[in-house]
């Protein structure tokens, strides 16, 4: 229990190093002062800086995805499903939106050897939810909740409907993001009804 939550520790002061300082400025050192550890005690868990690096994105994808899951098992309609997994990651990605750059900009820079290995750790985190949320989405349609559609493809525009609201808060942040609003045009698009 205490090796997790000393790693805990080290990802914790990562997340916030990195998101203020980028990959290239921040050292091991600077986490292993932030997390109030040894520098070499920030080695026992991770190889390397790129390493750590790694194991901040993943961790992101990680709480999302435990947060789907947890709502899976709930006694809730798809759409409430839905509804609370929006709720929960607009939150989640509003309160940690510092560390944009590690998901965007930042990327573009990174070495090819760091992004070859971040590529399938982010895949896969994907391939989880969409396969999650589609399941949900199926759901739906069986109950009639919604109409019939491909239950993957509208995983990922849901994915990328939240993902819009994230932007939103990065690129205009006077702009405060109506969840409900979002979460209008996921389920009811743009086209008006007769």
């Amino acid at each position: 229990m205490r090796r997790k939550n000393l790693r805990k520790k080290i990802i914790d002061a990562a997340i916030k190093l990195f998101a203020k300082k980028g990959f290239y400025e921040t050292t091991v050192d600077d986490i292993a002062k932030a997390a109030k550890i040894a520098k070499g005690t920030a080695y026992l868990y991770f190889k390397d800086k790129p390493s750590l690096y790694i194991s901040v994105i993943e961790e992101h994808f990680v709480t999302a995805m435990e947060y789907l899951q947890k709502i899976h098992k709930e006694d809730l309609t798809s759409t409430e499903m839905l509804q609370r997994t929006a709720d929960e990651w607009i939150n989640y990605m509003v309160k940690f939106k510092s560390s944009f750059p590690m998901f965007s900009i930042e990327n573009i820079n990174l070495t090819r050897r760091i992004m070859k290995a971040i590529k399938p750790i982010i895949f896969i985190r994907i391939e989880e939810m969409i396969t999650l949320i589609a399941q949900i989405i199926e759901d739906g349609i069986k109950k009639k909740e919604f109409r019939k559609v491909n239950p993957r493809l509208a995983a990922l525009y849901f994915l990328n409907t939240i993902r819009t609201g994230f932007f939103a808060q990065f690129f205009m942040p006077g702009m405060s993001v109506e969840k409900n609003a979002t979460l209008e045009l996921f389920f009811n698009g743009l086209k008006k009804r007769r």
